[in-house]
């Protein structure tokens, strides 16, 4: 490839070098991203043959003459998020539209049918949609696509043809970045919102937002003194973390007298083993309650809310509780850099493994754990 591009005519040249930097770089100072890692393991011809893909269909459609300039004028809009369908992923990629609440524009989602129920209740989405009929008689001014993925090129063009459209992430694919930060300076660049780098990269940070009923739904299940809230479980080997038992005994023996000596376990069906085992042992101090896959995912929001701090890996679990005010100890394996997953306003510690994140030793948990509360009750003291 490298020998065909140095023989290759400047318009060539050229062509490849866009499609290489839409690709893989972003265009906004303070976002952090890694494209030379993920340049140097990935082929160039690969990363054109996908770009050209994507350019070609919007330009085949009659696309590319609708695209805005920004979206600063437009009223009514409809975001397409058919990206990943994760929650922690979705989270961050959508989190840039707090920048957006209480302003002038009305916007919808159309999302993906799992995603619903975590932004069924957002504050600033009118309405949320995951079933097209659903969309047929609504009247949008624009529409607003997260990325370049083919799922939303096919969606837009087939549905929403000839409405005029901004992208937020463009061609941007493949190379790790802080998806948060990222959002956060899209939103701001489409809608010129006016924020300076500086400060889009300190008011980074994942957002949700559930009804008041959520909120009161869980109430009656708080414990009556302070807790701590563990996200237990995880459906990657490499971000399961399975020394809860050795890090509460450690809570256990513990004379801190900021460390709260009742836990609140969370997280979905796949962490009720590890709940039921933990709840099985004998502690002298602690009590353990478990909400392991009987709560909703923003009614688990609401828990870690109203916990003093929360603890788990890499996850859904963590970047919804990255949403909330409650500091946090967060966990990686080697493969997930804690800064390209963690901003400023998350307070969180993050701590990253050498390898599978159950490697990280109970004792690093209970110290990060220990300097969260400290710095928590150092504040409180101040105010």
């Amino acid at each position: 490839m490298r020998a065909l591009y140095r023989s290759a005519p400047a318009a060539v040249k050229r062509l490849v070098d866009t499609a290489v930097s839409r690709s893989t770089r972003i265009p906004y100072a303070g976002v952090a991203h890694e494209p030379d890692v993920f340049l140097q393991k990935t082929s160039r011809a690969n990363i054109v043959k996908k770009y050209l893909h994507k350019h070609l269909l919007l330009k085949w459609h009659g696309q590319t003459r609708l695209q805005l300039r920004n979206a600063a004028g437009v009223k009514r809009l409809l975001w397409i998020y058919t990206g990943k369908r994760n929650f922690g992923d979705a989270t961050m990629d959508m989190s840039g539209r707090a920048l957006l609440k209480g302003s002038e524009f009305e916007i919808d989602l159309f999302t993906l049918p799992n995603l619903h129920k975590l932004f069924g209740e957002d504050d600033v989405f009118k309405n949320v949609f995951s079933n097209l009929p659903d969309l047929s008689n609504r009247q949008y001014d624009a529409i607003l696509m997260s990325e370049y993925n083919l799922p939303s090129i096919k969606l837009k063009t087939k549905h929403f043809n000839k409405l005029p459209y901004a992208c937020l992430f463009q061609y941007f694919y493949g190379p790790d970045r802080n998806q948060t930060t990222f959002s956060h300076a899209a939103i701001n660049h489409v809608f010129s919102l006016g924020y300076s780098d500086g400060e889009i990269v300190s008011m980074s940070k994942p957002y949700l937002a559930a009804k008041a009923r959520t909120h009161d739904s869980v109430l009656p299940l708080l414990p009556g003194n302070r807790f701590l809230a563990f996200a237990v479980g995880g459906i990657d080997a490499n971000r399961t973390y399975r020394q809860w038992g050795a890090l509460l005994e450690l809570i256990d023996c513990s004379d801190d007298r900021n460390m709260p000596k009742q836990i609140v376990l969370l997280g979905s069906d796949n962490g009720v083993a590890i709940a039921d085992e933990l709840l099985n042992r004998a502690f002298g101090t602690l009590k353990i309650t478990s909400y392991v896959g009987k709560l909703t995912l923003l009614q688990s929001r609401e828990m870690i809310a109203q916990a003093s701090l929360f603890v788990g890996a890499d996850g859904g679990l963590m970047h919804i509780a990255h949403s909330t005010p409650t500091p946090s100890v967060s966990l990686f394996s080697d493969r997930e850099p804690p800064y390209l997953r963690l901003t400023e306003q998350c307070h969180s510690i993050g701590i990253q493994s050498s390898g599978d994140v159950d490697e990280i030793a109970p004792a690093d948990v209970m110290s990060a754990i220990e300097t969260q509360l400290a710095t928590v009750a150092n504040r409180a003291y101040s105010a």
